[in-house]
């Protein structure tokens, strides 16, 4: 529940559960206690600083709504859908640098609103801003290229992932379009969250463990199908190690199925790959 304080504090961070709708529910309270925070962190990440106060929030969709509202009608759609994915973002300031962002597009006078304010890169609220949106972008595009699924008995179609951001909403809308009607679950295992998709409308669901069914009989044949089509296509005169770690970052290859050992048997076709 949230603490209720009668005078604004001095030094104090906002706590809340780790979603956007809390992020902004902190917004909407800092506006209302006129209190500039230090800190906006999910409470799974708060690091008290010397002489803190801590306030923990309860999110409030009613007034996470208010500030997409405001927001909006301030400074358009577009500058919402930056705060949303730059929300996903996992620095320890990724709140504190949406809040100064808000406060500042508030505030902006109307004469200025003729100019985007997503185009004023050379003011730090907006730029800090950017910066965070960069890095969620770069990291949806990373699962878009390197998101490699597994085939389970129950029929659905299941991945796991270690995105440096929490950006499996960011992607669940384009692995929907292309599975089409094929229900799959993609699961990030770095903050517990999985997308699910049921062949029509995709969900999150929140979780420190997902109990998955085994892969199908025939799913290694196709891990190992691929790894020889990977193998395949590469030119040992133009091996370059340095590059495919910058196009393909390690810290990704604990969940490609072309970077697992090898597992054919003898006597199997792919044992020749």
């Amino acid at each position: 529940m949230t603490n209720v304080v009668e005078t604004p504090l001095e030094q104090v961070a906002y706590i809340h559960d780790g979603t956007l709708e809390g992020l902004l529910t902190c917004v909407f309270l800092a506006y209302e206690r006129h209190e500039a925070p230090e800190d906006i962190v999910p409470e799974a990440v708060y690091e008290p600083r010397l002489g803190q106060s801590a306030l923990f929030v309860e999110t409030e969709f009613q007034k996470a709504d208010r500030v997409r509202v405001g927001v909006e009608k301030a400074v358009g759609s577009d500058s919402f859908k930056a705060v949303m994915r730059a929300s996903t973002c996992d620095d320890y300031d990724t709140g504190i640098t949406v809040f100064r962002f808000i406060r500042y597009v508030m505030a902006r006078p109307k004469s200025a609103r003729q100019i985007p304010v997503l185009d004023e890169l050379a003011n730090p609220a907006v730029a800090d801003l950017l910066r965070l949106v960069k890095h969620a972008s770069n990291e949806a595009e990373r699962m878009r290229q390197f998101v490699r699924f597994s085939h389970l008995e129950n029929g659905v179609w299941y991945s796991k992932v270690n995105p440096n951001a929490s950006v499996v909403p960011l992607v669940m809308g384009y692995f929907a379009a292309r599975l089409n009607d094929q229900p799959f679950i993609i699961y990030d295992e770095a903050h517990s969250l999985a997308g699910v998709y049921d062949g029509r409308s995709w969900q999150l669901v929140r979780g420190d463990a997902l109990n998955v069914p085994q892969a199908t009989g025939h799913d290694g044949l196709m891990q190992e199908a691929w790894k020889c089509f990977y193998d395949a296509l590469s030119i040992d005169a133009r091996y370059n190690p340095e590059l495919r770690r910058q196009y393909m970052p390690v810290r990704l290859w604990n969940n490609l199925t072309e970077m697992q050992p090898r597992q054919a048997r003898r006597g199997d076709s792919l044992a020749v790959c």
